[in-house]
């Protein structure tokens, strides 16, 4: 069923207000704004002859990243106005505010918070359609906005759906839609293939599934990249984690249909790269299956062979994104010789315990140089991140008496030793980003959710643009 279209329009002014323009404002309208404005509200609604929002521009903040993330906040309140007005239409008049940036923040704001997910409802959300009126600059810079925000609002999309509908293959598909219109080269291994290629992690992990693991490259190469050595990005793609045998109780199983957004965001970034067209090099790595438990699934005392030839003894079947991480990363460090691998998952509640819903847990090996840049990107964005050691004091919490290394430690600093796991299978500078937590919020928080977030992706994208690779 398509999603109901309705008439009723609504007009969003932007304005400065110390420089409120009377023109086109009854006076008993101006005289209302003008007392709005010294009441500091954010907004105002006029709704006689039409219905009309007059945004205030938020002056006092003089700090940028805290100005940006006001206005967007406020755009989602906005919009959620709106729709209860059952407005289908919402037309922008940006003209007044001199910053681009302002004005484009705002844009990200609807269009984020526009997002719904009713695929599974008989009766569909109305949609609505935002256009912008505003100076010529701005217009130039808004496609990016554009482009960024329908790839963050496609990645909830697939980890909103359920397992019933995306398992493994079917996220490799969704990697191959719509790529060559972008220049995005992809392909995907077999189940056959993945055995003789040696991916134990990945297989061992499928051990447990009735549904065949999928692995799935997605590469842009522009002609004259800026980087000699390509950035390559590994998303976790475990499309429901069960826990193994090592089952998941209570409620804590939820929510696992969202245990693929690593890989949903990275296939976004370079879904967003390549339409951006920028000069970068970057590959998205997607190892994926479900974590589920019968008769010939992994259990406690197993010992894997990894693809670089690594042992590994299995002490917790629900630590099974790591292996799967590890055998990708593995095969970028052998195949593509990359300028930095960074990793992104949902990989432990170390993480969520830590941060909450308010940012990624992030660790680095080698990558010094990268985390200025990062954390500049992650607070513009508002998708900040807070970087936590990897002392080489953690590697003992891995040791195996049968093994090379052990899949889990007891418990201490679990995303730290998670990502020392994952890290473990490179020599290229090392990013590791734990989204757990920050990914699927069960309540709305201004344009993130309700549902999936993809937090991260504008994130990344900023990262790409701004740092010298």
């Amino acid at each position: 069923m398509e999603k109901k279209k309705l008439q009723k329009t609504a007009a969003v002014h932007l304005v400065c207000a110390q420089k409120l323009n009377s023109k086109g404002w009854s006076a008993e309208e101006s005289h209302y704004i003008g007392e709005k404005a010294g009441q500091e509200a954010d907004y105002c609604i006029l709704p006689y002859p039409r219905l009309r929002v007059v945004v205030f521009y938020p002056q006092k903040i003089e700090d940028e990243a805290a100005r940006l993330e006001k206005i967007r906040r406020v755009a989602a309140e906005v919009l959620s106005v709106l729709r209860k007005e059952k407005t289908g239409a919402v037309e922008v008049d940006g003209t007044a505010w001199r910053n681009e940036e302002d004005v484009l923040a705002f844009m990200e704001g609807l269009y984020l918070s526009s997002y719904v997910f009713d695929e599974f409802k008989t009766e569909k959300a109305s949609g609505v359609e935002i256009s912008l009126k505003a100076n010529p600059a701005v217009h130039k810079k808004l496609a990016r906005t554009q482009i960024l925000c329908h790839e963050v609002n496609r990645c909830k999309y697939l980890v909103d759906l359920p397992f019933t509908a995306l398992n493994a293959s079917g996220l490799a598909k969704w990697a191959k839609k719509d790529a060559s219109k972008s220049g995005i080269s992809v392909k995907s291994w077999t189940k056959a293939e993945l055995e003789k290629m040696g991916m134990g992690g990945l297989w061992g992990v499928n051990k447990g599934s009735v549904d065949a693991p999928s692995f799935t490259m997605m590469e842009y190469w522009p002609a004259k990249p800026k980087n000699k050595k390509p950035v390559v990005l590994v998303g976790k793609g475990v499309v429901f984690d069960a826990g193994g045998m090592n089952i998941k109780t209570g409620n804590y199983m939820e929510d696992m249909k969202t245990d693929m957004a690593g890989a949903a965001l990275a296939m976004a970034v370079v879904r967003t790269v390549a339409q951006l067209k920028l000069p970068l090099h970057v590959v998205a790595l997607l190892p994926s299956t479900d974590n589920r438990l019968n008769g010939n699934a992994l259990v406690c005392g197993d010992i894997i062979k990894m693809y670089d030839g690594t042992t590994v003894e299995i002490t917790n079947t629900d630590a099974e994104g790591r292996l799967l991480l590890a055998d990708a990363v593995a095969y970028a460090q052998k195949n593509l010789n990359p300028a930095l691998v960074v990793s992104m998952a949902t990989l432990t509640g170390a993480a969520s315990r830590a941060l909450g819903s308010e940012g990624i847990a992030a660790m680095q090996e080698k990558a010094d140089r990268y985390v200025p840049c990062l954390l500049q990107a992650g607070e513009y964005t508002h998708e900040r991140l807070c970087f936590f050691p990897m002392w080489k004091e953690y590697e003992k919490e891995l040791e195996s008496e049968v093994a090379d290394m052990k899949n889990c430690g007891k418990g201490a600093a679990g995303m730290i030793t998670a990502a020392k796991f994952v890290g473990h299978f490179t020599q290229a500078p090392f990013l590791h980003l734990d989204v757990a937590g920050v990914e699927f919020l069960h309540k709305r928080d201004a344009y993130r959710g309700p549902g999936a977030t993809g937090f991260g992706i504008r994130l990344m994208v900023r990262f790409l643009e701004n740092c010298a690779l």
